[in-house]
């Protein structure tokens, strides 16, 4: 899984009082903010796209490995972690809501969706994460190595694995923040709405 460049943090109680102090006839689109969420939506469309690939890549080269007579434990151990990694992003995008940015509201719930689906993909990178050590472990024991090779490479492995879910960590922290402010702001604007309703 590719991270993402990390995004400024977004000001949401200064935008909601912003909309708060505009005219009944609704609150101004804020440009800034419909340009951050529409390079989110290509960030995470390019990502979404780039992990389908290298899952299916990995698949077609298992076959190919195991046409030129690869152990079959080794391709299964294979095709079983591409096919987890695969299901993981899938679970990750599910229910993505799209990129709305003609009304304020349509703003606000487009960037709490783009929120919950960060975190379902930090989420998903532990949990990859996590299966990639499964997956070397047991490749490590397939292959069978050298046996002074073991140490080095679980080592190595096991410390960039540890950097990626503290990556992952951090961004799902990012991201429950970002809900949370997200929820609020538009929990702000529609009881504005709502009372500008009633005193109409």
């Amino acid at each position: 899984m590719i991270p993402p460049p990390e995004d400024r943090p977004d000001d949401w109680s200064d935008l909601t009082q912003a909309w708060a102090a505009t005219p009944d006839d609704g609150p101004p689109l804020d440009a800034a903010l419909i340009r951050s969420l529409r390079r989110r939506d290509r960030l995470a469309r390019l990502n979404f796209l780039s992990e389908i690939v290298g899952a299916l890549a990995v698949v077609g080269v298992m076959g190919w490995a195991l046409w030129r007579g690869v152990d079959l434990p080794v391709v299964l151990a294979a095709l079983g972690f591409a096919v987890f990694a695969l299901v993981m992003t899938l679970w990750s995008r599910r229910g993505d809501p799209g990129l709305l940015t003609d009304t304020p509201q349509a703003v606000l719930r487009s960037a709490l969706g783009q929120a919950r689906t960060g975190y379902r993909w930090a989420l998903a990178g532990v949990a990859i994460s996590l299966a990639g050590m499964v997956f070397l472990i047991v490749m490590l024991w397939l292959a069978k190595p050298v046996a002074e090779m073991r140490g080095p490479m679980l080592a190595g492995a096991g410390l960039f694995l540890a950097a990626c879910i503290g990556f992952y960590l951090r961004h799902a922290r990012r991201c429950r923040r970002r809900m949370a402010a997200h929820r609020a702001a538009l929990d702000a604007l529609l009881e504005r709405e709502g009372a500008t309703h009633v005193r109409s």
